[in-house]
């Protein structure tokens, strides 16, 4: 496990959230680890979750040697004890909890009629189980506080159903809507609870193959970069914002589409045939464009998992 190499007389780091202790899923990769590694240079300490031990002690040791301080805590989402577990260990290293960011999430594509219930059942239990499992793992000690920070990070596809994403939009409407009923819940505990509303982020989510097309050969300016998510996550935190969409207002205009379900069922469609067609026509994005792993063979969708 990796840890701090701080000393006590050493200079506090300074930032934003300076000191604050700070506990994010699904840390090994995409936007849990840039999140990990902002929160880290802006003072925070950070207390990283994930499976892929070698990759959180990887990502430890790079912010204990810019300085900064983190744990490195392997962890499946999908299994309360372990979450439990992680948890209470973070809460004893840093004596406290301010901010949870529940960013564990995997995605299987494939079309409703073809979508094998394992693979929605594994979404299900990561993108939606697990982040249950850490906020009620992480909820008593916010309670006892009296203040604290869950973000949890859903997506646009949690507004608005796409092909091929149904069980994946399923899971993210789930997340969406077991975040507004905590966020009455917890009115006036001085717990606050926010969700971040992405779209597509280059990360290497986003590479999998549907339909036999390899989706990293999408030109990145589909993508969006990881570090906004990063930003909306920080605006969340700090303000205490119920939700922040990626980019600003896209929440917004799906709603605003949903009145006329048919003109936007049209024009998703025909977005959706563009970016594969472009997938196919196009070389694949230079290391350059895409990814913050080292480049590996092209992996089937039910292959692809994260965190």
């Amino acid at each position: 496990m990796a840890q701090s190499t701080n000393e006590p007389n050493e200079p506090r780091a300074r930032g934003y959230f300076r000191d604050k202790a700070v506990v994010i899923t699904g840390a090994s990769s995409g936007i849990g680890q840039d999140a990990a590694l902002g929160f880290a240079r802006q003072g925070a300490r950070v207390a990283l979750l994930a499976r892929r031990k070698n990759l959180l002690d990887d990502l430890a040791g790079k912010i204990n040697a810019e300085g900064g301080r983190a744990l490195a805590i392997p962890c499946d989402v999908t299994k309360k004890s372990d979450v439990d577990g992680a948890i209470e260990l973070a809460n004893r290293a840093f004596n406290r909890l301010d901010i949870l960011v529940n960013s564990a999430g995997i995605m299987i594509p494939a079309e409703v009629e073809k979508i094998k219930l394992t693979d929605l059942e594994r979404m299900m239990s990561v993108n939606v189980y697990g982040a249950i499992n850490a906020i009620q793992a992480a909820m008593p000690t916010m309670r006892k506080q009296g203040s604290g920070n869950i973000v949890n990070i859903a997506s646009l596809a949690g507004r608005r159903g796409m092909s091929p994403q149904g069980g994946y939009c399923a899971s993210k409407f789930a997340m969406v809507g077991f975040t507004e009923a905590l966020r009455m819940e917890t009115f006036g505990t001085g717990i606050r609870i926010s969700l971040v509303m992405p779209g597509l982020i280059n990360t290497p989510m986003a590479d999998t193959v549907v339909e036999g097309v390899d989706m990293s050969k999408v030109p990145a300016f589909f993508k969006m970069p990881v570090q906004w998510v990063t930003w909306a996550i920080f605006a969340a935190a700090a303000f205490g914002l119920e939700e922040v969409d990626v980019p600003p207002g896209a929440a917004m205009g799906e709603k605003i589409a949903s009145l006329f379900p048919g003109v936007t069922d049209a024009f998703l469609s025909a977005g959706a045939q563009m970016m594969k067609a472009a997938a196919r026509l196009l070389p694949k994005a230079g290391a350059d464009e895409s990814k913050s792993e080292p480049k590996k063979e092209p992996q089937t969708a039910s292959q692809k998992k994260s965190g």
